[in-house]
């Protein structure tokens, strides 16, 4: 084929993962968990072309038109020109290719992106690329999307419910389903605080994760944590899920203020949401748990039965710029 359109879906991870093995393989010190979302995605549209370089266009949040990307020291953008580059070399093919991609959700904020960027990249190369058996095949599909540069990125490929196996080497790092997107409907509201770019990459950050006195404590504590969660999702357990998601959310963000340079991603909105949630529990038995990836803005997870009441007191919050309402999504889909 010439022309393929795909979605994929952000995803906000339960079990995070911070620090990397292997930097040029993208390959995480732990394994994570993560719900993939409905409204928080990515559209992506790759067509085969004549000429001599590749086109990407990309129609950020709440934009109207596209901007062109150019290669250049952003190194998100470094490493897409890299996976276009790679998958073509992959395929033997001498066609360049011209990529339009649309966000439904701010990008680089602590939303994701890159997990929906990425994911629907890699479907869309593999396949306008004549790939399909790599992208059928759901444990390749998450190790090449890995490649892209974000081992976030891999858990997108699937629905539902996804842990990403940590490893040492390539083959030993990819994405399994644990349950698809019918097991338990649970609710992730994205409290947007901050909408622009974060100063630092998630990908720099990764960086330097050893050089906090907490990092070991963490990856000696995770084993424990992954198997208690996944326990709790087999039981639809809400209140262990939650205990469970904000513990590991402050323990990596402990790792990320101690490390050097320190990170320090939260801002009063975010520390405002965080107290909020904790005191509709406490006073009102409104049953929320908040989670932070690398950026300001909170994800509050939570079921149908405590939906409303949540969503109507966040709404009195004035840090909060807009709050978008994700179920559980599907994964990676071709539309067109």
């Amino acid at each position: 084929m010439t022309k393929i359109k795909v979605k994929a879906p952000a995803n906000i991870a339960f079990i995070k993962y911070w620090g990397r093995y292997d930097h040029k393989l993208f390959l995480p010190l732990n394994s994570s968990i993560s719900m993939s979302l409905s409204a928080c995605h990515t559209i992506t549209e790759a067509e085969l072309i004549d000429g001599n370089e590749d086109i990407v266009e990309i129609r950020f949040y709440n934009q109207k038109d596209y901007t062109r990307i150019v290669p250049g020291k952003d190194i998100k953008e470094a490493d897409m020109f890299e996976q276009i580059k790679r998958i073509r070399e992959m395929a033997g093919s001498a066609k360049h290719v011209h990529i339009k991609s649309e966000n439904s959700f701010p990008a680089d904020a602590g939303i994701a992106s890159s997990a929906s960027g990425f994911s629907a990249l890699t479907a869309a190369l593999l396949l306008v690329y004549g790939l399909e058996d790599k992208f059928q095949d759901k444990k390749e599909f998450s190790k090449q999307i890995r490649l892209c540069g974000s081992a976030s990125a891999a858990r997108s490929g699937y629905g539902g419910y996804v842990e990403l196996l940590a490893g040492k080497e390539h083959d030993a790092s990819y994405a399994v389903q644990l349950f698809d997107e019918n097991h338990w409907q649970l609710y992730d509201l994205v409290c947007v605080v901050d909408p622009l770019k974060k100063k630092v990459s998630s990908s720099k950050g990764h960086e330097n994760t050893t050089s906090s006195p907490f990092m070991k404590a963490r990856l000696d504590e995770l084993p424990a944590r992954i198997a208690a969660l996944k326990q709790v999702l087999k039981e639809k357990d809400l209140q262990h899920l939650g205990e469970l998601i904000e513990e590991d959310a402050l323990s990596m963000h402990a790792v990320m203020m101690t490390q050097k340079p320190s990170l320090l991603y939260w801002n009063s909105g975010t520390l405002s949401i965080m107290q909020q949630v904790k005191d509709l529990r406490d006073s009102q038995n409104i049953l929320g748990y908040f989670s932070m990836d690398a950026g300001a803005n909170v994800h509050v997870i939570t079921d149908e039965a405590n939906l409303d009441k949540l969503l109507d007191s966040l709404k009195t919050n004035q840090f909060i710029d807009e709050i978008i309402v994700d179920k559980v999504g599907k994964g990676v889909e071709v539309i067109d």
